[in-house]
């Protein structure tokens, strides 16, 4: 019992070291708990004698001033060894606007114990649960392993990241670096997340394991209607109601979720939707977009791409009956102005638009839409892309009304293990034997789910993505490769089961966000080694 109080309290105070830095995504203070890591390791005799063993990763946030470095580690085991684990794990936590007149005391994890009432087995602050723990579980775990390489019989490699909150610019950097290791000779047998599992399945606490991870596109419309002033109504044909057609049609649509084995997440859910003007006028607006959030279990990006087409040609007819029922009623009402003619339905694809574009302006047009995306200012991936898109269609000079079917970042691939690989059958099987040992050893019942849903890095290291779906992406997303990137073949060679064992807790991303100590510093870490263990099993 003493040495359990030991590992407790040294792992209850690296938390709270890394719960006082505000890490809040894309802010001044994001990389630091990777350089605390990365100088606590420093000081282990195995990283003295292999550092190249510490990699500190300079990651590129697209569109952003900010600089994000990410960190890389690995300890082998004393046994010359292939085999190898690859934990994960992020640093950044959200924005604390949501604490009100306690935002300054969001990172003070006494103080929120005061005000909230903490009893001795909870610990409140931005980023206990989500997921400061679970990092601190994995540094003590490889510091454990640096000084008694005797512990495994596999090799470790973990990755500290940033922006997981965001668009995963930290585990998209690190991908070449993990696949560096994977083409010197290491053998990945799976990647394991320590995700709070309250943050994957809402509505369940206690101990969860994921056998896999949600998949997430951004279906976006770029809508271009026919300017005219408003007491020339029926000149015009406005965008704003192409876009609200689609979006009453699409919120939350059933005939667009993605089912699987019995369970659904929530079906598109519209983030954001506006004209694309910036100041006050009096004419009808011609250019507006939407785009949505769309979760996928099995649907891949090509068939969410014919999804879109029809969704957008359904809301420009629609829109176009609209008018005309309009106009024909109006003459009984004493309108006398000019006539209402409907358009044909035209929806394009980006790569479509940009065909147009190109034979509209020629040769010079490629070179053109790199400089202009080259100058785009700094600020978030969606304006930058929809301003894009916005570009590419005064070069088409394509007559409106008409709808552009586009992918905005961030992708998130789906990752199930419930597949007939031997892998992926090796890593449930180890899953299912912690859960067992969880409640054998300590009397509590570990719920199993198929998908973690709450997002996460587990996508990029387990994606298995076809190039059709590739392809759908990267000739539909605007500025691909340079807004927004992804190591495509690094992530591809990757492949690997995932698991998710992560701390206990309640209310990720709210005010409430607290830490349940027992299980998540003196369990947890037990069935995470214990998992590590069978991974390797023969």
């Amino acid at each position: 019992m003493e040495a359990v109080s030991v590992k407790r309290e040294k792992l209850l105070r690296l938390i709270k070291e890394l719960v006082a830095i505000p890490s809040i995504t894309e802010g001044p203070d994001e990389s630091r708990p990777g350089l605390l890591l990365a100088e606590r390791f420093s000081k282990l005799a195995w990283f003295r004698e292999h550092p190249e063993c510490l990699q500190l990763v300079a990651t590129p946030l697209e569109g952003s001033a900010c600089a994000l470095k990410s960190l890389v580690v690995r300890v082998d085991a004393e046994k010359s060894t292939k085999q190898t684990v690859l934990l994960i794990s992020h640093y950044d936590v959200v924005a604390t606007e949501c604490y009100g007149e306690l935002a300054s005391s969001a990172f003070d994890t006494e103080a929120l114990g005061e005000a909230f009432g903490a009893d001795s087995d909870t610990l409140y602050g931005r980023g206990t649960m989500d997921m400061k723990c679970g990092a601190a579980v994995e540094a003590l775990l490889l510091e454990d392993f640096a000084e008694n390489r005797k512990l495994f019989d596999v090799n470790i490699v973990a990755a500290f990241v940033g922006d997981e909150e965001n668009a995963s610019a930290g585990m998209r950097g690190v991908l070449p670096v993990l696949d560096k290791m994977r083409r010197e000779g290491l053998e990945f047998l799976a990647a394991v997340n320590t995700e709070p599992g309250e943050a994957g399945k809402s509505g369940i606490s206690g101990p969860m394991v994921f056998l896999g991870t949600l998949g997430k596109l951004m279906p976006a419309f770029y809508f271009r209607g026919r300017g005219a002033h408003v007491g020339n109504y029926y000149d015009g044909s406005s965008a704003l109601l192409s876009a609200s057609q689609l979006v009453c049609w699409a919120e939350g649509n059933p005939h667009l979720a993605d089912p699987l084995h019995g369970e659904c997440p929530p079906s598109w859910i519209c983030l954001d939707m506006k004209s694309l003007r910036t100041s006050y006028s009096v004419t009808v607006p011609d250019r507006a977009y939407a785009y949505f959030n769309c979760f996928t279990t099995t649907n891949s990006p090509a068939l969410v791409a014919r999804q879109m087409q029809a969704a957008a040609r359904w809301a420009l007819s629609r829109a176009q009956e609209q008018l005309t029922a309009s106009y024909i009623a109006m003459p009984a009402l004493g309108y006398q102005g000019s006539e209402y003619r409907p358009g044909p339905d035209k929806v394009f694809s980006l790569s479509e638009l940009r065909e147009l574009a190109e034979k509209r302006c020629g040769e010079g047009f490629k070179k053109e839409l790199e400089q202009y995306i080259s100058e785009l200012p700094a600020g978030d991936m969606r304006e930058r892309g929809i301003k894009t898109v916005d570009w590419i269609a005064s070069r088409a000079q394509e007559e409106g009304p008409y709808v552009v079917c586009f992918f905005l970042s961030p992708w998130l691939p789906v990752r199930t293990d419930m597949t007939e690989d031997e892998k992926d059958r090796k890593a449930v099987a180890a899953a299912r034997a912690v859960r067992k040992e969880c409640l054998e050893k300590y009397g509590l019942e570990m719920t199993e789910v198929e998908l973690f849903a709450g997002l996460c890095d587990l996508s990029y290291v387990g994606a298995k993505v076809s190039d059709e779906d590739i392809e759908a992406l990267s000739e539909n997303t605007p500025g691909w490769g340079t807004i927004y990137s992804i190591p495509l073949r690094e992530m591809q060679a990757l492949g690997l089961p995932v698991i998710n064992l992560g701390a206990s807790g309640e209310a990720p991303h709210r005010k409430e966000e607290r830490l349940h100590l027992k299980y998540s510093l003196e369990i947890l870490p037990e069935l995470l080694a214990s998992l590590i263990r069978r991974l390797g099993e023969k």
